[in-house]
């Protein structure tokens, strides 16, 4: 059974609003690590999550809403043994937790160009969750665990959950 405490939140969501542009994605970035950082998350946790988020951020961009305005917004929302990030659009709903795995066993001349950016954020962090809002739009969370010292493997690298 989950840990009630471990989702109570520390302290105060933060978020970012940025309009819908790929010339915005740097402040998503900067964002995404000045928040994480402080809350005690070690280089790889941080790299991890900047780069989960600004994969999903830039699919908004460039497929929700595909040129049109827009606005997303970036929430960074820390509890005890996790951190995680918020992020609602109002672009029309869309589920990237149905996105199919892309075909990794093929060569790389054989693959579409493109849809590797759902995958690597369900690859990057620990829970990857979509709801459409009451509103329309859409909203996803990403949630990385924050790592001990200690917890790692001989590499360095901590093991991926392979099922989200």
């Amino acid at each position: 059974m989950p840990d009630p405490q471990a989702d109570a939140e520390v302290a105060p969501p933060v978020s970012i609003t940025i309009q819908a542009g790929v010339d915005h994605l740097a402040a998503v970035r900067a964002f995404v690590r000045a928040s994480a950082i402080p809350a005690g998350a070690d280089a790889e946790t941080v790299a991890d999550l900047v780069q989960a988020v600004d994969e999903l951020v830039c699919n908004v961009v460039e497929h929700g809403y595909a040129g049109r305005p827009g606005s997303v917004e970036v929430a960074f929302v820390p509890s005890a043994d996790r951190l995680a990030f918020r992020i609602r659009d109002d672009a029309p709903p869309f589920d990237p937790t149905a996105v199919p795995e892309p075909p990794l066993d093929r060569p790389l001349e054989r693959r579409h160009l493109g849809g590797m950016g759902v995958h690597l954020a369900r690859t990057l962090t620990d829970e990857f969750s979509h709801r459409i809002l009451p509103t329309g739009g859409n909203e996803v969370t990403v949630r990385k665990l924050l790592r001990t010292a200690t917890e790692g493997t001989p590499d360095g690298h901590r093991d991926r959950p392979t099922k989200r």
